[in-house]
């Protein structure tokens, strides 16, 4: 119960944070060149840095972690249907087929959700 109130706060507080640091240092604005950044940046000003922490560094680990995980997840998932088929000594081709054909579906998923 106290982790509780502890989680809820720092997913509050840390991201509201982080917003206000562009406020802080004077950096908050439109960039016409960068449409996606919310964090004005002159050339070689300290506010390139600052977007390079706040916005790109999070949105590539975030990337790379879910890139990751997905990888992972469709590996379990092969291979825990593998070594269902396996362990059991299943030799009916048919049902194992039938075991891929419900599996696929279940690896594309996260595939296609990360695409698009």
């Amino acid at each position: 119960k106290k982790l509780e109130v502890l989680y809820v706060v720092t997913s509050l507080l840390v991201p509201a944070l982080i917003a206000c640091v562009p406020l802080v240092t004077n950096t908050y604005g439109f960039n016409p060149s960068v449409k996606i950044c919310y964090i004005y940046a002159a050339n070689g000003s300290v506010a390139s840095i600052e977007r390079l922490a706040l916005w790109d560094g999070p949105a590539m680990f975030i990337l790379m972690a879910a890139s990751i995980s997905m990888v992972v997840m469709v590996i379990k998932l092969t291979s825990h249907v593998y070594r269902r088929y396996k362990y059991e000594e299943i030799t009916d081709g048919d049902l194992f087929m039938k075991a891929l054909k419900q599996l696929l579906p279940l690896t594309a998923f996260p595939i296609l959700f990360f695409i698009f």
